[in-house]
């Protein structure tokens, strides 16, 4: 009788390679390809351009003269006081003196924000929530 529990061995081996496989292959399809996560991050914005809507943006904790140039795709943001804003204007803190896009004011800003790995060249940043911290 050695050989039927051999047999039974062998069976039992496939039964749980098969579940295993499946089980992958579920989880793997489980997975929405079109989710990101976005990542908080606290510095301060040295250039800011409303018309294009991007800004230089120098994370703390990161040696100067790195900054990151990072889209402002939000259309919410939070002020200083906590107040929230939807589809309004341009962050107050990224905004430039009335009739001038641009700001070089360096205001202090808490950014949620999604990076984009590129094959060639550097990621792209893209801000989708800014909080104004001053």
């Amino acid at each position: 009788m050695p050989g039927l529990h051999e047999e039974g061995g062998w069976r039992l081996a496939v039964v749980v390679a098969v579940a295993l496989v499946v089980g992958f292959v579920t989880a793997r399809l489980g997975v929405d390809p079109h989710t990101a996560e976005t990542e908080t991050v606290t510095g301060v914005v040295t250039w800011s351009n409303e018309e294009t809507r991007l800004i230089f943006f120098q994370q703390d904790g990161v040696p100067p003269g790195s900054e990151a140039i990072v889209s402002v795709t939000a259309d919410n943001w939070q002020d200083a006081g906590g107040m929230i804003y939807t589809g309004g204007p341009y962050p107050t803190c990224l905004a430039g003196a009335d009739g001038d896009p641009v700001s070089m004011d360096r205001h202090r800003v808490e950014l949620q924000v999604i990076h984009r790995a590129m094959s060639a060249g550097p990621a792209q940043h893209f801000a989708v929530q800014v909080h104004c911290l001053d």
